[in-house]
């Protein structure tokens, strides 16, 4: 194939954004991309980045898939988004072969389910942030994007050292008392989410369940709060159109065990609200999002 063919064949994607139908066709197009890098020039290859309107942040993750062996070993299973896919491709071994398992990893997971699943993850198997044998210093602030692209390139020299490189956002650091009492907390929340939500997903079709990622009912916990609005709304509204429908119990349990495992103090203050915001249109609800404000969140 020559140049020019293969450009066009690799800007289309781009250009559109639109990766791939499946995991085959997205991994495929990660290949052409790790293709180009590999017989063009960094100046090249910025302005072709350029040409596409590919964000380098973007561009890099999409190398960074391609080169994920274990991806391909799951490939079943893949979903057909690359920021999902990266989010699996940042993952352990173990955790990896766990979340498939576990069904968290499916063709419809989103990256927030992975990253969730992920988090909580850590939390179970008390990971800390492991011995440093060295530390990077900066003399200034780095953006976020600036900060990934370094992390990229330093990851790929420490690979084939066995090692990599970790910051203090892959982990979560709280003191132990809190730490364990919040931890107690979700695992509370949790098991009140599944034995409400367990009549509503018995009700559901097998399809059903495969479009909702929710291949057991345990992965409930890693959906994102309206998918289990959605699945737990009341029989009467069954035949709702999305977003016009009540909500019953499970809804509200789930947004305070979202609370509880976020660290965002936005997303916290948009939970509170969007339960004192529900609690004015569903009545029937009212008293008991008093009490899971009272117990989980605070008023």
């Amino acid at each position: 194939m020559d140049d020019k063919t293969f450009r066009y064949k690799l800007q289309i994607p781009l250009i559109e954004k639109d990766y791939g139908n499946n995991a085959v066709e997205v991994l495929r197009t990660c290949a052409l991309v790790a293709e180009y890098a590999g017989e063009h020039t960094p100046d090249q290859i910025k302005a072709f980045q350029e040409s596409v309107g590919i964000n380098p942040q973007v561009w890099l993750r999409l190398l960074a898939i391609h080169r994920d062996e274990r991806l391909k070993k799951h490939l079943e299973h893949l979903p057909a988004s690359y920021t999902t896919l990266y989010a699996i491709h940042r993952m352990k071994d173990e955790a990896i072969d766990a979340a498939v398992q576990q069904g968290v990893i499916h063709p419809k997971v989103s990256s927030h389910t992975i990253l969730s699943w992920s988090k909580q993850n850590r939390q179970k198997a008390g990971e800390t942030i492991p011995p440093c044998r060295c530390f990077i210093v900066f003399e200034q602030e780095i953006d976020r994007e600036d900060f990934d692209i370094m992390r990229y390139r330093i990851n790929e020299i420490t690979r084939g050292y066995g090692a990599r490189l970790v910051s203090e956002c892959d982990y979560i650091q709280e003191d132990p008392a809190i730490d364990n009492q919040k931890k107690q907390i979700i695992e509370e929340l949790e098991n009140k989410v599944l034995e409400l939500a367990k009549p509503f997903y018995e009700r559901m079709t097998e399809h059903e369940r495969h479009n909702a990622g929710a291949l057991l009912l345990e992965n409930l916990l890693h959906l994102d709060v309206m998918t289990v609005g959605w699945i737990t709304r009341p029989d009467a509204d069954l035949n709702a159109k999305a977003m016009r429908h009540g909500y019953t119990p499970a809804y509200i349990y789930k947004f305070a065990l979202e609370f509880q495992k976020t660290d965002s103090r936005g997303q916290r203050f948009n939970y509170k609200r969007r339960l004192k915001q529900l609690a004015e249109k569903q009545p029937d609800l009212k008293e008991l999002i008093g009490e899971v404000l009272e117990r989980y969140i605070g008023h």
